[in-house]
């Protein structure tokens, strides 16, 4: 653990440069001192917040750095892994594979930390599969903002446990979790959908409705599929769809072919099997996270599309309209994901996070000219006008694509929905002085 203020090591006694350490009893410590010298507490994981939260989010704000403590273990017997939440995507991925051969759900950024990416859903291409990562989490040991440490899980502190599962840096800092694996996939079907030749404005809005219709049918959940799109040089934008099939080549003819049958043109389908690893890695690149990850400088936004609310013929035509006649000086792209499957099995209200029923989930990624700070004030502009050409009112979003432009108003219910005044309760319970406080934090309820 690495203890930062505003940025800049904590001077401890004599000290004057940050001490590693890999216990909770020491997170314990600084969570104490801390809380005693009304300090507001952030914890850091892989440092990959979308608005810098892991960092405080705002001046004045002591950071638990999580980074060292990376012990992870499969028991063989159960399945259970246990993760200290230094470990990044990449490590616990090639970790519980080299160690049972067993896989989980979760993003394809190796650099992400597993803190705040369970904490806040964790949904990624294994998902329609086994869910959400937060939905294979057996338990967490939690420093609360008094220092005690609890374990939390379905018999023990079972409110804190709904909540950390959507909400935990709000509630206190998960030192590790204990996940549920499972035997990873023996064939791993990655595949891609594209076109040979530039495909016009018209034709892009109909596939991008395509992929809408295809996944409004709920489709095998052993089926991921993504659209990466961005403009192109002529005038039109430039996508693919691409994903993996958790089964036999034969299924996954027979579940992909109707989104095929449903798209405009001639597209062209190619596909390769792998086992569970190499197929993991031929859409993440390598895992290793040894070497620092290339700085940029973005914002985002994000939408979920539930089956209520489908966006029209003309808001898929008015969105591609937008990216191709609309000037900024960021590089962007946006992507769509098919969420559903077994993520949908689960209520809205069994854990905090309460997007269950979304059948899309796009994010909408914009980086500064050559990534370089600062983010230039248009480009705020330029991305709120990308998002509301496709949907002016948006009433989901992603949390884990954390968006620090919303009003509480907004991210009180795209985050959280009817589960945020339950959210409030349980704050005043376990954190009454707001101890773990950030931009969005969860309020203490009155």
């Amino acid at each position: 653990m690495v203890i930062k203020m505003q940025g800049k090591p904590l001077i401890e006694g004599f000290r004057t440069r940050p001490r590693p350490s890999t216990t909770t009893q020491e997170v314990q410590k600084v969570v104490q001192c801390a809380a005693a010298s009304s300090l507001t507490v952030v914890a850091r994981s892989g440092g990959h917040s979308y608005a810098a939260f892991g960092l405080g989010g705002k001046d004045g704000s002591l950071v638990v750095d999580l980074s060292k403590m990376k012990s992870l273990s499969v028991d063989p017997a159960t399945g259970w892994a246990i993760c200290q939440t230094g470990n990044l995507l990449g490590n616990l991925a090639q970790g519980i594979w080299d160690q049972a051969q067993r896989a989980l759900p979760h993003g394809t950024c190796p650099y992400v930390g597993t803190g705040g990416h369970t904490a806040y859903g964790g949904f990624g291409m294994f998902g329609r599969t086994a869910g959400l990562l937060l939905d294979r989490v057996i338990s967490a040991e939690v420093v609360l903002a008094n220092g005690t440490v609890v374990l939390a899980s379905s018999d023990s502190y079972d409110d804190l446990f709904w909540a950390i599962r959507g909400a935990a840096p709000s509630f206190g800092i998960v030192t590790q979790w204990t996940f549920d694996t499972l035997p990873a996939p023996p064939i791993t079907i990655n595949y891609e959908i594209t076109y040979q030749s530039q495909v016009s404005k018209q034709d892009a809005a109909r596939a991008l409705s395509a992929m809408q219709s295809f996944a409004a049918s709920n489709p095998s959940p052993k089926l991921s599929l993504l659209c990466p799109i961005s403009p192109d040089q002529a005038g039109s934008v430039s996508f693919k769809f691409y994903g993996s099939f958790y089964g036999e080549e034969s299924e996954f003819t027979s579940t992909i072919q109707p989104f095929i049958n449903m798209l405009p043109g001639s597209p062209q389908l190619t596909h390769n099997s792998f086992n569970w690893i190499d197929g993991l890695v031929a859409i993440t690149g390598p895992l290793d996270t040894s070497k620092p990850e290339d700085p940029n400088t973005f914002f985002a936004k994000s939408i979920l599309i539930r089956p209520e609310s489908l966006l029209s013929n003309d808001s898929w035509s008015s969105w591609v309209d937008y990216m191709t006649s609309t000037s900024t000086t960021l590089s962007y792209w946006s992507q769509l994901d098919m969420y559903g499957g077994v993520i949908s099995d689960v209520a809205e209200d069994a854990t905090a996070y309460s997007h269950r029923d979304a059948i899309l989930n796009i994010q909408f990624y914009g980086s500064a000219p050559q990534g370089q700070p600062p983010f230039p004030q248009e480009g705020i502009a330029f991305m709120d006008g990308l998002v509301s050409s496709l949907e002016p009112n948006v009433q989901s979003a992603y949390p884990n694509y954390i968006d620090p432009t919303l009003t509480p108003e907004q991210w009180h219910t795209q985050y959280y929905a009817n589960n945020y005044q339950r959210l409030t309760v349980l704050k005043k319970a376990y954190d009454p002085n707001n101890v773990f406080s950030f931009p969005q934090s969860i309020e203490v309820a009155p």
